[in-house]
């Protein structure tokens, strides 16, 4: 088989834009679009497309969109702020301990250190050997009669997608009094997701994760959710974030979450955990290779392997010169030769941490692509590891 120029298997790292979240785009370039804080008629059209935008993102996640209990939507430059805007700005308001999961996205592990104060030191849950936090020490710590700030745990996992009991979680901190925020990055639209059902204070999205364009993002809170702003000096947004709303990338996050929900609505994240599932079949033959937390609930579109015996930045050196693209870790550490911090807090065994790279696919990866890369992988395999068994996808 004629394997393709480039296969591209990092789409936790960034996605390709939607062609249909580009054409909405493409018609917002050919308009000229004021200021939406401007008073003139310009203005008001621009803010009416705003405003439109927020209470689409608001249905897609599942917030409160309508009436005296519509949740706030602050838009951000992308995940990262959200995170930060989630950590800092509800504890700045609301001091006590800080919980976080040990394996979270670094945009939440250094803003929680941040919000830490030596009175209320940082707590992290630690996870099992397959990812999942540990939430008998979470609920023994909802118990604590010291005040707790804010809890914030991920839905699924940007390296290894695990899944966490979300459900289980907002249960035990609602009966606590305790907010709740979640980075949901990698896995809304790839499974179902309500903010109201599970009773979320705060939620981060962007759209560049879901096939929209890079520079967008937004912390969804409730309404009663208190935070202090982290960027000041024009009133925007409430005050909560000012600056000029950008309102073309607003209406293509919008359209990007429309789209990914409704991809997800009608199994096409299926069909990609079938390819996942195949994709990892293929790679079973070639001996020493372990699938990380692959008996565990994962995001359909993610997959971590450890071929063991090999070095991983060599082995993705090696997959990037035979043309698949890959991760040997999160994106917000490359560059970095570190060992993954999530697979160090699982506890695996330094060869498998030493030896992992993360796969993750899209709704657009078609089965060619899945059984190219396997033969591609297979073939860099044997020639760094010259004995190793072969492999039919």
């Amino acid at each position: 088989m004629a394997a393709p120029s480039s296969i591209y298997l990092d789409n936790n790292a960034t996605t390709h834009l939607d062609p249909r979240v580009a054409a909405r785009l493409s018609d917002l370039v050919s308009r000229p679009l004021a200021n939406p804080a401007s008073q003139h008629r310009a203005g008001r059209q621009a803010l009416a497309l705003l405003e439109e935008a927020k209470t689409s993102i608001l249905e897609a996640v599942g917030a409160p969109c309508r009436g005296m209990d519509t949740a706030q939507v602050i838009l951000t430059s992308g995940g990262t702020e959200a995170n930060n805007l989630a950590l800092l700005g509800i504890t700045r308001l609301r001091p006590g301990t800080v919980i976080v999961g040990s394996t979270e996205h670094p945009s939440v592990l250094e803003a929680a250190q941040k919000a830490t104060d030596p009175t209320h030191p940082l707590r992290l849950i630690p996870v099992d050997p397959f990812g999942r936090y540990d939430l008998k020490i979470l609920e023994h710590w909802l118990r604590d009669p010291q005040p707790i700030s804010l809890v914030s745990l991920m839905l699924g996992n940007n390296e290894t997608g695990v899944l966490q009991d979300l459900t289980r979680i907002c249960g035990l901190c609602s009966a606590a009094g305790v907010p709740v925020h979640s980075d949901i990055v990698q896995a809304f639209g790839k499974i179902p997701f309500d903010m109201s059902a599970l009773g979320l204070s705060a939620l981060t999205i962007t759209a560049h994760k879901v096939h929209g364009p890079v520079g967008i993002g937004a912390l969804v809170a409730l309404r009663d959710t208190q935070l202090e702003p982290l960027v000041v000096g024009g009133g925007q947004q409430l005050g909560m974030r000012a600056g000029t709303e950008p309102v073309m990338l607003a209406v293509a996050l919008a359209a990007a979450l429309k789209e990914i929900e409704l991809a997800r609505q009608s199994g096409v994240y299926d069909a990609v955990a079938s390819r996942r599932d195949r994709f990892e079949q293929s790679l079973s033959g070639l001996g020493d290779v372990r699938v990380i937390s692959r008996d565990t609930p994962r995001l359909p579109h993610t997959s971590n392997v450890a071929f063991l015996g090999l070095e991983r930045q060599a082995l993705h050196m090696a997959l990037d010169l035979a043309g698949v693209a890959c991760s040997a870790g999160s994106a917000c550490s490359s560059g970095s030769s570190r060992p993954s911090p999530v697979l160090l807090a699982m506890g695996l065994p330094e060869e498998m941490v030493n030896s992992s790279l993360r796969f993750s696919l899209s709704k657009f990866t078609s089965d060619e692509e899945i059984d190219a890369a396997a033969e591609i992988i297979a073939r860099v395999v044997r020639k760094l590891r010259p004995k190793v068994a072969s492999v039919t996808p």
